[in-house]
């Protein structure tokens, strides 16, 4: 591959990403990467690269958060358009993005994967068109320049694969010395917040997902799927560590011992749920309040927090 040029960009809210790029000739192209037999449940890993075919040089912004480059119109034979995932909705939410800018020279490429299944909910057996759209400038509101791929042809056979590999992750990380019940979103979300405050790790691990928490941070999931299945499970026991002692500066909301708890609002439906949580934390002189939206998961007939956002809300002044 040809040498880049990449020029880091600051954070910026995506209203201010406001000068133009030299965009006119930049293509986009996706191709199936690792093609293999996929179900409903599969992983759909897409190689997909930017090229410049001007003779000129050419610039587009790249998120590390992919879904403010990208989106996939995925449609059936009977042009049936495919939904958006939750963590695709929940990544376009953030009004806050990391980014860097590429210079392509004249017939030069950039590559990268993503995985489909990250965008669109693909849930029935069929034969599905493929394109997508790419924002050179990032997705910012109503100011859209974008540039289409070519379309592609996925098949998703009938069945299911073996969640194997999954589950003996899960159970090499999760605390399994206790039994699990039969909770609500709800109670989930208490149980957590209450084994925290009363410093119990084993509570606090039952009903959390670590692997789907830890992948919640975009580098850290496109880092994740490289790994072997050794390593990736090693690295679920380095994660599981180090938020009991020292966690990562991104995660420390995660094991906060709050003050106060107050559950403020519950949302599901049979296979996914949403509970907002407000925490507080008392000082001397004032109090700080959180509010916590946590994205929980039926598997296996119980409810798994699966990730998690947080909002700061203005202090109060204590008496």
């Amino acid at each position: 591959m040809l040498q880049k040029r990449l020029y880091f960009g600051l954070t910026c809210t995506l209203l201010l990403l406001a000068f133009p790029f030299r965009i006119e000739g930049l293509s986009v192209s996706i191709r199936l990467y690792n093609e293999q037999v996929y179900f409903p449940d599969s992983t759909v890993e897409l190689f997909v690269t930017v090229e410049n075919e001007s003779p000129e040089s050419a610039q587009f912004r790249i998120a590390d958060n992919r879904v403010f480059n990208l989106e996939f119109d995925v449609s059936d034979n009977t042009n049936r358009r495919l939904e958006s995932s939750r963590k695709f909705i929940t990544g376009r939410s953030t009004n806050q993005v990391y980014y860097r800018t590429v210079t392509l020279e004249p017939g030069e490429r950039f590559s990268f994967t993503e995985n489909l299944t990250d965008y669109v909910e693909i849930a029935d057996p069929a034969v599905y068109n493929v394109q997508a759209v790419f924002y050179p400038e990032l997705y910012r509101g109503n100011h859209r320049r974008t540039i289409r791929s070519n379309p592609i042809t996925l098949s998703i056979r009938p069945g299911r694969t073996p969640e194997t590999r999954i589950e003996t992750r899960f159970t090499a990380v999760a605390e399994r010395a206790l039994q699990r019940e039969q909770k609500s979103p709800d109670e989930v979300v208490e149980y957590l917040l209450e084994a925290r405050r009363q410093g119990n790790w084993d509570r606090f691990f039952l009903y959390l997902n670590l692997e789907k928490v830890f992948r919640q941070a975009p580098e850290r999931d496109r880092r994740f799927r490289r790994l072997g299945e050794e390593e990736q499970l090693q690295e679920l026991r380095e994660f599981r560590t180090q938020l009991i002692e020292q966690p990562p500066t991104g995660d420390a909301e995660l094991v906060v011992v709050p003050d106060h708890y107050q559950i403020l609002q519950t949302r599901y439906s049979p296979i996914e749920g949403e509970v907002t949580a407000l925490l507080s934390f008392d000082y001397d002189r004032y109090r700080e309040r959180k509010r916590y939206t946590f994205d929980l998961e039926r598997r296996n007939g119980f409810w798994e927090i699966i990730g998690y956002q947080v909002v700061n809300l203005p202090n109060e002044a204590l008496r």
